[in-house]
C-alpha cells in the first residue's frame, strides 16, 4: 500500500532532520579535525598525528596535576574535603588514560573523531562542576579552571560547537548559583587560613599561566597554518608554472601561449593595440638529429631557447610550438618593428658559435612574422604566421618573411584573375 503524500513528505523531512543532527553531532564530537571524507594518509604521518594528539592529552594531564596541587593546599587549609582529592585524581587519570589510549591506537581515526575535543571539554567541565558542589568554599577556583578548559577547546573545537559548549556551561553555572546562593562563600576561619590564601594565590596564578600558554600555543598553530598555506600556495603556483612550460627547453608550451595570444587579441579589439607573432623554425634540424644524435638535438633546442631569451625584450614571450618550431609573441609591436626583431634574432643565431654542442655544427632559422588584425582568432593568426614561415622556407631558408594582410591577399587574388595568392 502506498503511503500518502503527506506521510512521505514527513518521512523525508524526518530523514533530513536526522542527517543534519548527525552532521552536527559529528562536528561537535570530533572537533576541528573532523573530515567530511576519508583521505588516505601515509602510515608514518598517521603515527605522527597520533603522537601529537596524545601529547595534547598529556598536557591536559599536566593541567590536572596542577589542579591537584592547588586542591591539596585547599585541603590542608580545610577548604576542601579529603574525599575530593582521590576522586578528582581518579577522574583526571581516567581522562588521560582513556583519551590517550584511544588516540595512540588510532581508534578515534576509525570513527572519524581523531581528537574528541568536544567530549574532552565536556568531561573536564563536568569535573569542575562536580568539584564546585564538593568544595563550595573554593568554587571560584573551579570556575577559573573552566577558562583553561575553554582555552584548550578553542585550539580544536569549531566556533559553533564552542558556542554551544559555552551556552550549556553558562546555563549549568546559572542553575548552580541559583540553587546554591552561598556557592563560593567562605567563613572567616577559612579566609584567615594561610594554606587557603597560598592555595588561592598559587591557583589563580597557575590559571593565568595556563591560559597564557594556551594562547601562545594557538598563535603557534596559527603561524604554522599560515606557513603551511604559504607552502601549499607556492607548490600550487609551481605546479601551474610547470603545466605551462615545456619540459625540455623551459619555454612556454601551447597551454601557456594560448591565453597570452587571446589577451593580445582582446587588447587589439578593445584598445587597438598592435601585436605580432613570429613563427621560428630551425633549418635542417632533422639532419642534426640524424647526424649528431637526438641528445645533441635536445641540447641544440635548449641552447637556442637560452640564446633567444637572453636577447628578447621583457614583454616578449617565447613558446615551443612543437618539435623544432617556436612561436614568439611580441606585444605592443607593429609589423615593421617585429620584422626588425626577427631579423636581429636570425642574424644572432647564424653568427653564434655552435661548435661546443657538436664539432662543425652551424645553425640557422627561418622566421615568419604576422601582425594581428581585427577579427583574428588565435588559430587564424598562427596560420598566417605559419604561411609566412612557409614562404621563408620556400625562398631558401635562413630568412624572415612577413605574412600578407588578408585584404592585400584578396586584392592580389582579384588582380590575378581569381588565382591563388602566394602566402608570403
Amino acid at each position: 500500500m502506498k503511503s500518502p503524500r503527506g506521510a512521505k513528505g514527513s518521512w523525508r523531512s524526518a530523514a533530513r532532520g536526522e542527517a543534519m543532527r548527525l552532521v552536527w553531532l559529528d562536528e561537535w564530537w570530533a572537533g576541528a579535525d573532523a573530515a567530511p571524507a576519508v583521505v588516505p594518509v601515509p602510515a608514518s604521518e598517521r603515527r605522527r598525528l597520533r603522537r601529537r594528539r596524545a601529547h595534547m592529552t598529556s598536557l591536559v594531564g599536566l593541567s590536572y596535576a596542577i589542579d591537584l596541587g592547588v586542591l591539596a593546599l585547599f585541603w590542608r587549609g580545610g577548604a576542601a574535603p579529603t574525599s575530593l582529592l582521590p576522586l578528582y585524581a581518579g577522574l583526571a587519570l581516567l581522562h588521560v588514560l582513556l583519551f590517550g589510549a584511544l588516540q595512540l591506537t588510532g581508534a578515534t581515526e576509525r570513527t572519524g573523531h581523531p581528537n574528541l575535543a568536544g567530549l574532552q571539554m565536556a568531561w573536564a567541565i563536568a569535573m569542575q562542576i562536580g568539584a564546585m558542589l564538593w568544595a563550595p568554599a573554593v568554587a571560584g577556583y573551579f570556575i577559573g579552571v573552566m577558562f583553561v578548559v575553554f582555552s584548550f577547546g578553542a585550539l580544536r573545537l569549531p566556533l559553533r560547537s564552542a558556542l554551544w559548549m559555552w551556552a550549556g556551561t553558562s546555563i549549568a553555572l546559572a542553575l548552580l548559583l541559583w540553587k546554591f546562593p552561598l556557592l563560593g562563600a567562605m567563613h572567616a576561619g577559612l579566609r584567615e587560613s594561610a594554606w587557603v590564601r597560598v592555595g588561592a594565590g598559587v591557583g589563580f596564578s597557575s590559571l593565568l599561566l595556563r591560559c597564557l600558554v594556551l594562547n601562545f600555543r594557538a598563535m603557534s598553530l596559527r603561524a604554522r597554518s599560515m606557513r603551511e598555506a604559504a607552502r601549499l600556495a607556492a607548490e600550487a603556483a609551481a605546479a601551474r608554472e610547470r603545466a605551462i612550460r615545456d619540459g625540455l627547453t623551459g619555454a612556454l608550451n601551447r597551454d601557456g601561449l594560448s591565453p597570452l595570444l587571446e589577451q593580445e587579441l582582446r587588447m587589439l579589439r578593445d584598445h587597438e593595440v598592435d601585436s605580432c607573432v613570429a613563427m621560428i623554425d630551425i633549418d635542417w634540424f632533422k639532419s642534426i638529429n640524424d647526424g649528431c644524435g637526438h641528445l645533441t638535438g635536445d641540447r641544440v633546442l635548449r641552447a637556442l631557447v637560452d640564446l633567444l631569451h637572453a636577447h628578447l625584450r621583457a614583454s616578449d614571450r617565447l613558446a615551443r610550438f612543437g618539435g623544432e618550431e617556436f612561436v614568439l609573441l611580441m606585444p605592443s609591436t607593429g609589423e615593421s618593428d617585429a620584422m626588425e626583431i626577427a631579423e636581429r634574432l636570425r642574424v644572432l643565431v647564424e653568427r653564434q658559435d655552435w661548435s661546443a654542442l657538436a664539432e662543425g655544427l652551424s645553425l640557422t632559422v627561418s622566421i615568419g612574422v604576422a601582425q594581428a588584425h581585427a577579427g583574428d582568432r588565435v588559430e587564424t593568426l598562427l596560420a598566417r604566421a605559419d604561411m609566412a614561415l612557409y614562404g621563408a622556407k620556400a625562398s631558401g631558408r635562413n630568412r624572415c618573411c612577413v605574412a600578407m594582410r588578408v585584404d592585400a591577399m584578396e586584392s592580389r587574388a582579384e588582380a590575378l584573375g581569381g588565382g591563388q595568392a602566394h602566402p608570403a
